[in-house]
C-alpha cells in the first residue's frame, strides 16, 4: 500500500498485531504481524478501502458511514459516537437510571413520605421540593402530549 497516513498505518498494525519499524534491516520476525486473517481492497463509490476481516484477536475496527450529505453524515457520526459511548459505560459500570421522569419522580414520592412524619413549618420545605421534582416529568410529559396532537 501506498501513502498511508500514519494513523491509518498504527491501526493496521493493531489489528494485525504487528509493529511499525522505520527501516527494513530493523525488521524482526517478531515485528510481523500474524493476527489479520484476509485482507482485501475494496471500492466503495469513487474511492478505495483496505480491509482486514478474520482477525485472530481483533483489537481494532471501522465503521463506515456514507450519506447524501455532510450535515447528514455529522449527524450520524454523532448519534453513532453517542451509542458508543454508552455501551462502553454500561460495560465499565453495568448500571442504569431509569429515564423518563423516573427518578425525579422516586424522589418526589420520598420526600412526600418524609413530609408526613414531619409536622408545622418543617414540613413545607419537603412538600415544596416534591412538588418541584415534580415538574420535570410533568414538563416532559407534557411536550410530548402536545406533540402528539400536532
Amino acid at each position: 500500500m501506498r501513502r498511508l497516513r500514519k494513523t491509518d498505518n498504527n491501526r493496521i498494525a493493531k489489528a494485525c498485531g504487528a509493529v511499525i519499524v522505520n527501516r527494513p534491516d530493523e525488521l524482526q520476525q517478531s515485528d510481523v504481524g500474524t493476527g489479520a486473517g484476509i485482507f482485501e481492497v475494496k471500492k466503495i463509490g469513487d474511492e478505495f478501502f483496505a480491509f482486514i476481516v478474520d482477525c485472530k484477536e481483533p483489537k481494532a475496527c471501522t465503521v463506515l458511514l456514507r450519506g447524501p450529505s455532510k450535515d447528514l453524515l455529522n449527524e450520524v457520526e454523532r448519534n453513532l459516537q453517542d451509542a458508543m459511548s454508552v455501551a462502553r459505560n454500561i460495560l465499565k459500570n453495568p448500571k442504569l437510571v431509569p429515564g423518563g421522569g423516573a427518578t425525579e419522580l422516586t424522589v418526589s414520592a420520598t420526600l412526600k413520605q418524609k413530609s408526613s412524619s414531619v409536622e408545622g413549618i418543617e414540613k413545607w420545605p419537603y412538600e415544596a421540593a416534591a412538588i418541584a421534582f415534580e415538574a420535570i416529568p410533568r414538563t416532559f410529559f407534557g411536550s410530548e402530549l402536545r406533540g402528539e396532537c400536532d
